[in-house]
């Protein structure tokens, strides 16, 4: 099994730079690469939103699946809501 952070290392060669250059030509095609990593993003937390579905279920796998993706949509939530207010670490 392919560890997360060889899989991370991987999607980013993939997906390329996305940090902005200051000159439009770079940053045209880095605009393009910020679409793909924010497609990605919407795929991968739908993703864990449908395994959090299952945080109530009686099976205890299921359940603890959907706990850990719920537990872990929640941290995004309170990260996201934090630096939207200003307040990121």
């Amino acid at each position: 099994m392919i560890d997360a952070g060889t899989i991370l290392e991987v999607t980013r060669n993939l997906i390329g730079n996305t940090e902005p250059y200051g000159d439009s030509a770079i940053d045209r095609e880095r605009t393009q690469n910020l679409d793909k990593l924010i497609y990605i993003i919407d795929e991968l937390l739908y993703d864990v939103e449908k395994v959090a579905f299952n945080k109530d279920r009686y099976e205890g796998s299921m359940r603890t699946m959907g706990e850990k993706a719920h537990k872990a949509l929640n941290n995004y939530w309170n990260w996201l809501e934090g630096y939207l207010r200003g307040e990121e670490e």
